[in-house]
């Protein structure tokens, strides 16, 4: 993650802890999602979506998402992010 953590999520307590914690640090204002897609194929849903923000650098946050939740049970197992990681970090870190 790009603050610090490692580059994997797991468990209730760290996902919760991602989200109400480190995401509100990093994209502080006018989080948005726009969702493009929805893929659902029995046990996996694939999301497209474009998420937008103002980051804590005060530069705007635009990137493309790709999730796809794993189902088990009808609950969701397990999730992958896919997403442009070289234009993420040049936003969050470059500042461009």
């Amino acid at each position: 993650m790009a603050l610090g953590g490692t580059n994997h999520v797991v468990g209730r307590d760290a996902i919760v802890h991602c989200l109400t914690v480190d995401f509100p640090r990093m994209l502080v204002a006018d989080v948005a999602l726009d969702f493009r897609g929805f893929t659902p194929n029995s046990d996996l849903v694939v999301v497209e979506e474009t998420m937008r923000a103002t980051l804590a650098n005060a530069h705007d946050y635009r990137n493309d998402y790709w999730f796809v939740f794993a189902l088990r049970g009808g609950l969701i197992h397990r999730v992958r992010e896919y997403m442009d990681t070289v234009n993420g970090h040049r936003m969050v870190f470059d500042g461009a």
